[in-house]
């Protein structure tokens, strides 16, 4: 039996940093974070150090240290009690202390949700999640948002700060509109499409005017603020990329301007409305609370993260000028005379069948790219634990994510363009843990793309046995064979967590 003399300092602060907890565990519990093969400890010490009887000139550990520690304790192991709890002497890695990151990819089969959390030991915590919806049975993304709203409740969040759907799959709606009917949300991000886009993305999928989600289709804003408990602050879109636009700059610092757990505030620059915004319905709803991010702009939180998206323009569905023409009177029936929509949706439907045909061929998955990253360029990965193998982290940079939902990097002219958009501030060198594109689809990649992205983790999100897919497809994971290929399917997810 090992005695109370084997406790580190900072072991110590953790656990009466896990004696302050509400709810607390109990003391077997406690003991059992601390016990190993070579070390047994006796359920009386725990005892002992709540009563003031030991160790009584150590202080509790920093909650968010404590809640992080017992997270990484459950990847297996026995990390380093002082990786948490640092000697006070040492220098702090930000001016709210050490800051730890979480990223969870949740298994929902063939569909995506994905969530991040950053906490800082003494200042604000921040959360988002980019997409969330399965084309799998229903209840896989019903026990992924029950497991994430667990985990997020046990790291002391109330509501959740920024949530990104990337594109305007009926199933992605769906699951979405669950999230906003169980979560106060602070900032919702949308690719945006003209009122016209959206109805042929509709058509395109054989939405119809009787399914639920059709009037997120007509009115997004009115839609997601009209669901059952709704509660959200802004909803910002994000324009459609163009020829003259300039790349983003690099990564600027942002002031100091918060202490404390309290909400940080979201920063970016908006941009006047694009034309054609004047006819949605929500502008002339007094409460929409609608934003317009500038081209290139990105949005930031005061511990020094920040979110780059990218509407590639490319994406947009394909429609003639003599095809908008011709269905402009039709979409603003749409959306202003309801009794109709149904009627004037077929003649719509008919219209775009006989300019362009009934094959998928003209059908384009727009959707949002986003890099996700500290400001900092030189920010380094102190370390990190996670669930599955990943390439070396820990000492390294290259810690941000590239979400890419559905999107599509194809040669040439394409990818050009996401790089130049992306290069800026090195936030592409720093990506190391990649979303693979729409689930591993071969026409949403191209050969060699895998070395020119070169990632640390390569995160599949998909169901292998689904008979109508097959996602990843075999040409994409051979590509990516050699960058830590993570598959989360609809029984095992993936989770990381480390500090910087």
């Amino acid at each position: 039996m090992a005695s109370a003399k084997s406790l580190l300092p900072a072991e110590v602060g953790l656990i009466k940093g896990m004696l302050s907890l509400i709810p607390r565990p109990t003391d077997q519990k406690i003991l059992t974070y601390f016990t190993h093969p070579d070390r047994d400890l006796n359920h009386r010490l725990i005892g002992q150090i709540r009563k003031g009887l030991r160790y009584s000139s150590i202080g509790p550990a920093q909650e968010t240290a404590v809640r992080a520690y017992m997270l990484a304790r459950e990847f297996g192991g026995v990390p380093d009690a002082t990786l948490f709890v640092p000697p006070h002497d040492s220098p702090s890695s930000a001016r709210h202390g050490r800051r730890y990151l979480l990223l969870d990819w949740w298994p929902v089969g063939q569909g995506l949700f994905s969530s991040g959390a950053i906490l800082a030991d003494n200042g604000p915590r921040f959360n988002w999640v980019y997409d969330c919806g399965t084309s799998s049975k229903d209840s896989v993304l019903a026990d992924a948002i029950a497991s994430w709203s667990f985990k997020r409740s046990g790291l002391g969040f109330s509501r959740l700060d920024l949530a990104i759907l990337s594109h305007f799959d009926h199933d992605h709606i769906s699951g979405f509109s669950r999230l906003v009917q169980t979560s106060r949300i602070r900032v919702i991000l949308l690719p945006y499409l003209t009122p016209l886009q959206r109805i042929i993305l509709a058509l395109q999928q054989g939405v119809s005017y009787d399914d639920t989600e059709f009037g997120f289709y007509v009115d997004p804003v009115g839609y997601l603020r009209g669901l059952d408990g709704s509660d959200i602050g802004e909803i910002v879109f994000v324009l459609p990329s163009g020829p003259d636009d300039e790349p983003p700059p690099p990564p600027v610092e942002p002031r100091p301007d918060l202490e404390g757990p309290e909400e940080p505030p979201i920063k970016f620059d908006e941009d006047t409305p694009p034309d054609g915004a004047h006819g949605e319905l929500f502008a002339t709803q007094a409460n929409a609370n609608v934003r317009y991010l500038r081209r290139g702009g990105v949005i930031s939180v005061p511990f020094d993260w920040e979110f780059l998206p990218y509407n590639d323009s490319s994406m947009l569905p394909k429609v003639t000028k003599t095809f908008q023409a011709a269905a402009t009177n039709l979409v603003q029936e749409i959306l202003n005379v309801p009794t109709t929509r149904s009627a004037t949706l077929d003649k719509l439907k008919k219209l775009y069948d006989t300019r362009f045909g009934k094959s998928s061929k003209n059908r384009n998955i727009i959707s949002l790219f986003v890099y996700s990253g500290p400001v900092d360029q030189s920010a380094t990965m102190l370390w990190n634990a996670s669930n599955r193998p990943l390439g070396p982290l820990a000492g390294g940079i290259r810690f941000g994510q590239m979400y890419t939902g559905d999107g599509t990097l194809g040669a040439g002219k394409q990818f050009a363009e996401f790089e130049r958009h992306f290069r800026p501030g090195s936030r592409l060198a720093r990506a190391g843990i990649l979303q693979v594109m729409h689930h591993g689809a071969e026409g949403n990649w191209h050969s060699g793309l895998a070395s020119l992205l070169s990632p640390e983790a390569s995160i599949f999100s998909s169901d292998p046995n689904h008979k109508g897919y097959g996602h990843p497809h075999a040409a994409v994971l051979r590509d990516f064979w050699t960058f830590h290929p993570v598959q989360v399917d609809d029984t095992l997810g993936f989770h990381m967590l480390g500090a910087f």
